[in-house]
């Protein structure tokens, strides 16, 4: 039935898409003017609106991933995706308890500030050398990722780019499109512009997932979205629907869930949002929003693909150009379920995603290269702190440094062939050890300056060892998360016998912890500019967004996709119009002193 009815991306998707990414690219450029210092490029000035960075956090944990690798994981395995893709749940809540607090209370001005105020200048040196190039990898890997479907669903794979000295295939060029966008707004805007575009992205995905997945089940029951549900309930494969697969394999969920609470409290970008809040309940606020939406939304965009597994039990024949057909199965479902237009609006989601995650990484990182790096090398070589206008300059050619370098990186991918396979595995060869010394470091307070160091290097031995003498490869995956977290956490609490030697360091350990023991609380006396400017900026281009797909509605297809698209874009546009009119209102109370002191009584 549904078969015969993919549908290719036309002029419309085109448009859709294209429109979208100058969009991107124009917001970036306008947000250039919020940053009037280096605080302002890296953090917000610490003024960004709770729940914009709590949205921004929340896409930036999930990139194209989400709607390939975990629907091909969905497709073939069922209930235990949700189990898995939820797990971020109980990161954020560990988040909410413990780590969104100490962040906020550790009043930094990059991440890997950390490092220094914890252990030493020396460790900063040495997690920088050892992060930029698995980081950079990790950028190219998730543009090479999100190209290789885009560029399929376009039907570009297969173009061929004359341009004289060399030649571009359709993938590379979508790769090189992608991550010139990525360049312009995150260069120009910072995380001003990270966090707006992440909150603008929120809304596209939110709106392609609540399109497809009453679609999925409302077409597999012929039009009962109940029917289809039961259907999916009678014809799905002897054990989809239970834990089965998470009873049978316990040892790979522990470690999937355990690098959840690493990776979603020690990682760099999540402490950059928390303290880029004005106070620490704004960040323990973010942690909620994110656990919510991660136990809520992966449920609306992994249980169409358990009905795409009834519709198409045998996807490869679709895909055969794919080493893992499966991981089509969401994009196939958008193809066949949606006209054209919401086709381009599906791919600029899964734009959305990805752009998301790499805007996130190249903001951090060319933090971490000018606070951490540029700054210390100028003041210990010329003794002179850098103006605030030069180190701005710096951020900026940081950043779009980083972003060619991970487009380069996507290509070298492309044409070696082989890399792939590697990146399902480097996150668990690198974060596990580097990132479990900033978890105990936040909690426990006696180890000396050059724990972190000895006991990352520790994890990071043990993971190369066990990678390249011991064949475990059925399981390797667990065994570095393992092995990692272990080694490096009991190497960690060892170093605590030996007693800190350092004067300097104990001081600055001590400093840091005083910190930590002083609430953030204080609430700002004033609504930042930016922060009042910002909510002007989301409601409007959240109103133009459901208003675009409200157009979009009007392509011919069935009356439940009109419906439904007309539905959601109404409700974008109404959602626009309320944080329009509540920016008119801050102004107001904003430009009134004696009122704010009143609305304050």
């Amino acid at each position: 039935m549904l078969l015969n009815d993919i549908k290719s991306v036309n002029y419309l998707d085109l448009l859709v898409i294209g429109g979208y990414l100058l969009l991107l690219s124009g917001v970036g450029i306008y947000l250039a003017r919020f940053n009037k210092t280096v605080d302002d490029f890296f953090k917000g000035g610490g003024k960004i609106p709770w729940w914009f960075s709590g949205l921004s956090t929340f896409v930036a944990g999930f990139s194209a991933f989400m709607f390939v690798g975990a629907a091909g994981y969905t497709y073939k395995h069922g209930v235990g995706a949700i189990v898995l893709f939820s797990g971020a749940f109980w990161g954020y809540g560990l988040g909410y308890l413990i780590y969104a607090r100490l962040w906020r209370r550790s009043r930094l001005s990059s991440p890997m500030e950390f490092l220094t105020r914890r252990f030493s200048q020396g460790t900063t040196y040495y997690y920088t050398l050892l992060s930029i190039v698995p980081s950079i990898m990790g950028l190219g890997l998730g543009i090479y990722i999100l190209c290789i479907f885009v560029a399929s669903a376009m039907g570009i794979m297969g173009w061929s780019i004359d341009l004289g000295m060399f030649h571009l295939s359709g993938l590379e060029a979508s790769m090189i499109v992608t991550g010139i966008v990525l360049l312009i707004y995150t260069s120009a805007g910072g995380l001003w512009a990270v966090v707006i575009t992440d909150t603008l992205q929120f809304f596209i995905i939110l709106i392609v997932t609540l399109l497809v997945f009453p679609l999925a089940f409302t077409a597999l029951g012929s039009g009962s979205f109940v029917q289809g549900v039961t259907r999916l309930y009678n014809e799905a494969p002897p054990g989809y629907l239970s834990l089965g697969d998470v009873v049978s394999r316990p040892e790979f969920y522990i470690a999937y869930l355990l690098s959840t609470f690493i990776g979603y409290n020690a990682a760099w970008h999540i402490g950059q949002r928390y303290y880029s809040v004005p106070t620490e309940g704004g960040a323990r606020k973010m942690a909620v929003l994110c656990a919510l939406l991660s136990l809520l939304l992966p449920v609306l965009w992994i249980a169409p693909v358990m009905a795409a597994r009834i519709f198409w039990p045998q996807i490869g024949t679709m895909w055969p150009q794919l080493a893992e057909p499966a991981e089509a199965s969401f994009v196939t479902l958008a193809l066949t379920l949606l006209p054209n237009g919401l086709i381009g609006l599906t791919i600029s989601a899964i734009l959305a995603a990805t752009m998301t995650h790499t805007d996130t990484a190249l903001n951090y990182l060319a933090s971490i290269l000018v606070r951490d790096v540029y700054v210390r090398v100028r003041i210990e070589v010329y003794r002179k702190t850098p103006a605030e206008r030069e180190l701005l300059r710096i951020g900026r050619i940081a950043a779009f440094s980083l972003g060619l370098l991970a487009i380069v990186t996507a290509i070298i991918v492309q044409r070696s062939k082989g890399v792939f396979d590697f990146a399902l595995l480097y996150y668990s060869w690198f974060s596990p050890s580097m990132l479990m010394p900033v978890m105990l470091g936040f909690v426990f307070r006696r180890t000396p300056s050059w724990a972190a160091i000895v006991s990352s290097t520790a994890g990071l031995v043990t993971v190369l060892i066990v990678s390249v003498f011991v064949d475990v490869k059925p399981y390797q995956y667990e065994v570095n998360i393992f092995g990692g977290v272990g080694v490096t956490t009991i190497v960690f609490f060892l170093s605590a016998l030996f007693k800190e030697k350092n004067p300097g360091a104990v001081q600055r350990r001590e400093k840091f912890f005083l910190d930590l023991d002083t609430p953030a609380t204080e609430e700002p006396t004033a609504w930042g500019v930016n922060a009042l400017s910002s909510y002007r900026i989301v409601g409007i281009l959240t109103a133009a967004i459901g208003v675009t797909v409200m157009g979009l509605s009007l392509v011919p297809t069935s009356s439940t996709v009109r419906t439904l698209a007309l539905s959601l874009g109404a409700g974008a546009a109404i959602l626009g119009g309320v944080i329009v009119w509540y920016f008119r209102k801050q102004s107001r109370l904003q430009a009134s002193p004696a009122t704010v002191h009143e609305e304050r009584k």
